[in-house]
């Protein structure tokens, strides 16, 4: 009982701090409250996590709100953006953006919230060394650490792999068609990580 009424007020709290309307808020929790007077907990229980689905899209708004239009010269490609929660497999939060521009250049970025992959990059970023692999390297992003990874295709088109760990959430980077690393490191830098990570908290 009383993890559902912190539960409840931690929504209520959330969804009013990002200007979500307050006709929405009430919607969303109303229906939670009512089976949850009525002793029905298991309606209670899914009537929340719809109210916690609406907080998740709330806040993927507002990510995508402060990622950059453009990449060095790529722009959005806005069809390709999603927001995403729980309710459609992923393990939490999930919000991906994608640029694109000329010669086959494509940056793709997904923020997924409770990643199960945490604890393998946290793993290999805690390590003295990460090994003798010249193709992968520890960087910072932003004040975050973060894993590199470099990788050249049979056709010779070279792509990168960043992974940065934000509390517990992992932000994912592919830049495919950038060959210099320092490119790479720059367009990544232009992330508000300290901004997004405040929204994740």
């Amino acid at each position: 009982m009383k993890t559902y009424k912190i539960a409840l007020l931690f929504v209520i709290t959330a969804l009013c701090s990002l200007g979500v309307q307050a006709q929405q808020v009430d919607q969303a929790l109303n229906e939670a409250r009512g089976h949850y007077q009525r002793g029905n907990l298991e309606e209670a229980r899914f009537a929340l996590q719809q109210a916690m689905n609406e907080l998740d899209q709330a806040i993927g708004q507002e990510i995508l709100a402060m990622l950059p239009q453009r990449m060095g010269t790529l722009s959005v490609l806005e069809q390709d953006e999603v927001i995403g929660s729980a309710a459609i497999l992923m393990v939490g939060l999930h919000v991906s953006r994608s640029w694109g521009g000329n010669d086959n250049q494509q940056i793709d970025l997904q923020l997924i919230a409770d990643s199960p992959l945490l604890t393998g990059i946290n793993a290999i970023l805690a390590l003295p060394m990460i090994g003798s692999d010249p193709n992968q390297k520890r960087v910072r992003i932003s004040g975050y650490r973060g894993l590199l990874q470099r990788e050249q295709g049979s056709d010779g088109n070279v792509r990168w792999d960043l992974q940065v760990p934000i509390g517990s959430s992992l932000l994912s980077m592919n830049f495919n068609g950038i060959t210099e690393e320092r490119t790479v490191v720059e367009m990544a830098n232009t992330l508000p990580l300290e901004r997004i990570a405040r929204m994740l908290q």
